[in-house]
């Protein structure tokens, strides 16, 4: 049985970021997505999905000022906090810490999600879990490209691509809270874009990829926000 005091799986949302690219003065995580910000989403669909999981949510200082009014103001109860860094990679650092010191094992998997992917599904978060649960070091879940591809070379020209050879890859990343500690054990660990690459640059080969998501969309600018309104209008018509 999984306890606040004795975690058997943990989870990193990685919400630190200004936001530039949204191109507002409130960052993307906070923005309103169907009257709650975007971040109560994330963190409600692993709630729902493990709710016995130990949840770290990674803000900046701003932004966990401009949380801690959110939750006062709506009643959302907050997960534990850290405080971010300059990069990613120094973000995830500060979550994977706050689980060590809650007691998390280094065998236990740990699921990091992008706090701008608002419509992640509890079926999603299952099928990466149970992944997990074969022994892997890792499950990523991925996507087929839809539209034909080219590859840029260095003088501007371009190359043909068979889409068949490559996938996206979403989150949330699971890993083994000890492989991926160790990944960000190297003096070049913070320089990635994503866990996946991190991971795979630090040796570990035992790394699987799940089914991913369609409507699992990264909220970057202000037409994201309008697709993932009209997805969730959707999802609760369904219901």
């Amino acid at each position: 049985m999984v306890s606040e005091q004795n975690p058997q799986i943990g989870i990193v949302v990685v919400a630190a970021g200004s936001g530039t690219r949204y191109g507002d003065t409130l960052p993307k995580q906070f923005v309103s997505l169907c009257g709650q910000p975007v971040l109560c989403h994330c963190i409600e669909a692993f709630r729902a999905a493990l709710p016995e999981a130990h949840i770290v949510l990674v803000l900046s200082e701003d932004g966990r000022r401009l949380w801690t009014d959110l939750c006062k103001a709506s009643g959302f109860e907050s997960p534990e906090l850290a405080i971010g860094g300059a990069s990613r990679g120094e973000s995830v650092k500060a979550g994977l810490d706050a689980l060590t010191r809650a007691g998390l094992a280094g065998e236990a998997p740990v699921l990091i999600h992008d706090g701008a992917r608002p419509l992640l599904s509890q079926e999603l978060i299952m099928r990466i879990v149970e992944a997990m649960t074969q022994g892997a070091d890792g499950a990523v879940p991925s996507l087929d490209m839809s539209d034909s591809m080219v590859e840029l070379d260095d003088k501007g020209g371009f190359t043909p691509v068979s889409r068949t050879r490559f996938r996206t890859v979403q989150t949330p990343q699971a890993f083994r809270l000890g492989a991926i500690l160790d990944a960000y054990s190297g003096d070049s660990s913070f320089g990635f874009t994503d866990d996946l690459s991190l991971m795979r640059a630090a040796g570990f080969d035992n790394l699987v990829l799940v089914e991913g998501q369609r409507d699992n969309i990264k909220i970057t600018h202000p037409s994201d926000l309008a697709t993932a309104t009209a997805l969730l209008a959707q999802r609760k018509a369904k219901q």
